[in-house]
């Protein structure tokens, strides 16, 4: 079954429905829905358009190149049987393998080289997209924590929790009953879970930790992993990071947005030159 042709070649549903598995797994999804399915095909299409083209270059790829990245490939298996016991169970062969190495790698030399990275770039124009773009450049604001953990969400364990923080009178009381009570791993190092942003804890946790004051320790507060008790013991403010400290990586990330801009127009290009045809009904 053709679920699109690009020119003389035909994409298959089999090619089709592998590319879709890799856009779901790239993007953390379970199921396929119209942009997953769109991007999946689009890709495909853009990739034979890149292979054409790369084959009417004179890039050239070496079997001492092929063969190499073939046995990465058979390295990541446990043994020669459990790598063709996959291409048994996929229904391929060593030779399509080579044949796709190929394709990749040449496909790969051919942006690289077609299409190189502008290197040129003046301090200035740097300097500019710096202060032009500040939020870019600051860093996350953190707080440092330590918690007492009652593992559980029943009556009994709401109790335990409140009768530790009625105890608490100090930091050095909290980090006493941390060390003796706490049901969490970071019991040994006092409740103390280094410092973290917006985003990295489970929401409640996070605001009651946020809110507090140094060495101000909350209320038992209730998640899904138990009632806590919260001292925050440091923060750290967001602040505009240097600009010799990103100077290095926005040059790269330039470089980078470069290439990829002139490959768009290169594939834009190729696409208004060819007769793509895509079979919606069996997307």
């Amino acid at each position: 079954m053709i679920v699109a042709k690009v020119n003389n070649y035909e994409i298959s549903i089999r090619e089709y429905q592998a590319e879709l598995k890799e856009v779901l797994r790239s993007m953390h999804l379970e199921e396929a829905n119209l942009e997953v399915k769109k991007r999946a095909i689009e890709q495909l299409i853009d990739g034979y358009l890149l292979l054409y083209s790369a084959k009417e270059s004179d890039i050239d790829i070496t079997e001492e190149a092929i063969e190499n990245r073939l046995l990465e490939i058979k390295l990541k298996f446990a043994s020669e049987e459990e790598f063709n016991d996959m291409l048994s169970n996929k229904g391929l062969d060593v030779e399509t393998i080579r044949t796709r190495i190929q394709n990749d790698l040449l496909i790969s030399e051919y942006i690289k080289v077609k299409f190189p990275a502008d290197n040129d770039i003046p301090l200035e124009k740097l300097k500019e997209l710096y202060l032009e773009n500040p939020d870019s450049f600051k860093t996350q604001e953190m707080v440092k924590a330590s918690h007492i953990l009652i593992k559980g969400t029943d009556e009994a364990s709401k109790k335990r929790a409140e009768e530790l923080y009625e105890q608490i009178k100090s930091k050095e009381d909290f980090d006493r009953i941390a060390v003796e009570c706490s049901e969490c791993p970071s019991n040994c190092h006092c409740g103390d879970l280094g410092y973290f942003p917006k985003g990295k804890m489970v929401k409640k946790f996070e605001e009651v930790a946020f809110s507090l004051k140094q060495f101000e320790f909350s209320k038992p507060v209730k998640t899904k992993f138990g009632y806590h008790i919260i001292m925050n013991t440091g923060k750290k403010d967001s602040i505009m990071a240097d600009f010799e400290e990103v100077k290095s990586a926005l040059k790269t990330r330039l470089k980078r947005i470069d290439s990829e801009l002139k490959l768009i127009k290169h594939l834009k290009a190729l696409r208004s030159k060819a007769d793509i045809t895509i079979n919606h009904k069996e997307l």
